[in-house]
């Protein structure tokens, strides 16, 4: 009894408090501020304030109905716990095989604070002037193919959030400008399957992506190849097709 009373005294009531609320949607899809402040004891404005917190860091995202519900961020952390367990041991064969073939650079990649992808993986490519990504560099979502493809596989309540919280700075002249032409980009990844960063993260470098969906259809994850971009568009379908089959061989394994 005593040890658990010392442990108690480190215990930050506030943050308690807010760990408290995440759990509660282990049970509910979505929470107003006066059901959450019955739910756990509170009265209504500190229930707002700790949902204006949370959702301020991406841990929430309120519902155009004005409720609450799990936020891209949240989502990234899990997948990130599950990824860097698992996910790398499993994509980095078929990241090599990807290499190999194509001669470029090979990527896994995942969002990890809402808003930046972060490169988990990497394989060298065997060709002359290669993209040389550090493992664990990150980059705003929408200037890179994977972040694409993984946004376009996210819910509308997830886009909106990561829109209402990214700075569209323009990396090269070929960035993304604004909201509206993110969205027109992400629908055009749904329709053709695979995203493109046309050097829009540096110029004179392309990268075709491709999304590792989840059995309800959301990206965890993408997998990339990239390289110089008058190589990469010559060999366009010819990179997106590896990709393809690597993604089959991947859910393969998962399911």
């Amino acid at each position: 009894m005593d040890t658990i009373d010392n442990e108690n005294r480190y215990i930050l009531s506030s943050v308690d408090s807010a760990l408290t609320i995440l759990n509660l949607f282990l049970e509910y899809e979505e929470l107003s501020a006066n059901e959450i402040a019955k739910l756990i004891g509170v009265s209504r404005s500190t229930a707002f304030r700790f949902m204006v917190t949370l959702e301020n860091r991406g841990f929430v995202t309120k519902t155009d109905a004005g409720k609450y519900r799990l936020g891209l961020n949240m989502f990234s952390l899990g997948m990130l716990a599950y990824n860097r367990m698992e996910l790398v041991s499993l994509v980095h064969p078929l990241l090599t095989e990807m290499a190999q073939i194509s001669g470029e650079t090979c990527h896994a990649s995942i969002i990890d604070d809402g808003r930046h992808v972060l490169f988990i993986d990497r394989v060298l490519g065997s060709s002359f002037l290669k993209m040389d990504t550090a493992i664990g560099y990150r980059l705003p979502a929408h200037c890179t193919a994977t972040g694409k493809a993984i946004l376009a596989y996210q819910s509308e309540q997830s886009v909106s959030g990561y829109i209402r919280r990214v700075d569209f700075t323009q990396v090269t002249s070929k960035s993304i400008k604004n909201a509206e032409s993110l969205r027109v980009l992400l629908e055009e990844v749904r329709s053709r399957g695979y995203a493109c960063d046309n050097e829009e993260a540096e110029l004179g470098l392309t990268c075709y992506a491709v999304p590792l969906l989840d059995s309800s259809g959301h990206a965890y994850a993408a997998i990339s190849i990239s390289g110089p971009t008058t190589r990469m568009e010559a060999n366009c379908e010819h990179h997106v097709k590896l990709l393809h089959s690597a993604v089959r061989k991947i859910s393969r394994t998962i399911t």
